[in-house]
């Protein structure tokens, strides 16, 4: 009996580090890898010139959405000139909200869309860059004010997402940064089920539709201005 007492006295001790370990774990590692490991990971594991969206896709998982949509309004965050940059990123962003304020659970894209590839230098140079920065915002991430990223609160959030992504493909000058900025914040939020967090992206974008209106009633007038001076 002593013997059986002093195994289970054993038992006991070594489960209690791990219990407490389980306890003090990070909710991230709790609910699985951060945005900046899943896309480090993915770089180093693709090591061919192109990389397939569907292969993208596929490899987030039940995480596709939030990262996706970061990965989309990634560029417009950082000077890159490439022409109509913000049109063409701005469709798989509109197709991606539509679907979460549907109610999908893992994104879908048409076959065309699917089988399309990009170049894994020009990913993962503008990855490489933007991983400083996105490990320091995700230091600031945890869940909070989940009722926001519930089933209910993400279809919202996808309409508002929609509409931040309808301004982001327009041509409108000087207004692409900041709905693209809102976007990553919100995107990241869903990752990390941050209500916190998706209040403040919802916040620059509300900033950002009244500079797109600003910008285009501005436009406008000098268009009218224009206008009326050319016949008078």
């Amino acid at each position: 009996m002593e013997n059986m007492d002093h195994v289970r006295a054993e038992t006991a001790a070594q489960a209690e580090p791990s219990l407490s370990g389980a306890l003090h774990r990070p909710a991230a590692m709790a609910g699985g890898p951060r945005t900046s490991v899943l896309l480090r990971d993915f770089i180093a594991q693709e090591t061919g010139p192109r990389i397939n969206l569907g292969a993208l896709r596929d490899a987030l998982g039940d995480r596709g959405f939030g990262v996706l949509l970061f990965i989309f309004a990634l560029p417009n965050l950082i000077p890159v000139n490439i022409p109509l940059l913000s049109a063409l990123l701005g469709l798989p962003l509109v197709l991606l909200a539509a679907q979460l304020s549907y109610g999908r659970h893992k994104p879908w894209f048409p076959a065309w869309l699917t089988d399309r590839t990009f170049s894994r230098q020009g990913f993962a140079a503008i990855v490489n860059r933007a991983l400083p920065y996105l490990e320091r915002t995700e230091r600031l991430l945890r869940p909070r004010l989940t009722i926001l990223v519930s089933w209910t609160g993400e279809r919202l959030i996808g309409l508002a997402i929609l509409i931040l992504a309808l301004i982001l493909a327009l041509p409108i000058p000087f207004a692409n940064w900041l709905p693209a900025c809102a976007i990553a914040i919100i995107a990241l939020a869903i990752v990390e089920k941050d209500g916190v967090a998706v209040l403040v992206g919802l916040a620059v974008g509300v900033i950002s539709l009244l500079v797109a209106a600003t910008v285009v009633v501005g436009l406008i007038k000098a268009f009218l201005l224009l206008f009326s001076g050319m016949l008078g």
